[in-house]
């Protein structure tokens, strides 16, 4: 299975403030996700990540009604109707391989990012570049012992403040 690191980011690689906070992203961030995970057909977000966007103001879900939601936490959750909950990874790629997926959108969780990437299991990286510098955050990765070389395949200005960066991870 195809796995597309897919982040939001300020131009320092941060994707949260210290509180979890992402108030700094402007709402283009949120089109591009909705736009990737509706080709793709699914994706995967991190415990926090997925706490944070159901105290979002709004309706946001919705957005991504059509698609299959995992989400991987250690601990047994209670999730809102249409999410699935995994343990590791590879699980969350098991079910959705169970399913005839053959891609998926892994957003949110530098943690997850990390473990992701110590696994060898990211395949391309596209970053949203916000015209932003946090100085004190939550980064795309975990602190974590692992190495990804990346090709960059392109580079698309998506907004005034929004630079779309589309890598090739090296294996």
């Amino acid at each position: 299975m195809k796995v597309i690191l897919s982040m939001a980011i300020s131009v320092n690689g941060i994707i949260a403030t210290k509180e979890g906070s992402e108030d700094f992203l402007p709402h283009g961030n949120w089109i591009q996700f909705v736009k990737l995970v509706n080709k793709v057909g699914c994706f995967i977000w991190g415990r926090k990540t997925y706490e944070a966007v159901i105290r979002w103001e709004g309706d946001y879900l919705n957005d991504l009604k059509d698609a299959k939601k995992i989400i991987i936490s250690h601990a047994d959750l209670e999730l809102k109707e249409g999410f699935t909950l995994a343990h590791s990874p590879e699980e969350a790629l098991g079910k959705l391989e169970n399913e005839g997926f053959k891609e998926v959108i892994l957003t949110g969780g530098s943690t997850n990012n990390s473990e992701f990437a110590k696994r060898g299991l990211i395949d391309e990286v596209i970053f949203d570049i916000n015209s932003v510098v946090i100085g004190e955050g939550i980064p795309v990765f975990a602190p974590a012992n692992f190495e990804m070389k990346l090709k960059l395949v392109s580079m698309e200005k998506i907004d005034d403040n929004i630079q779309e960066l589309r890598y090739k991870v090296l294996k």
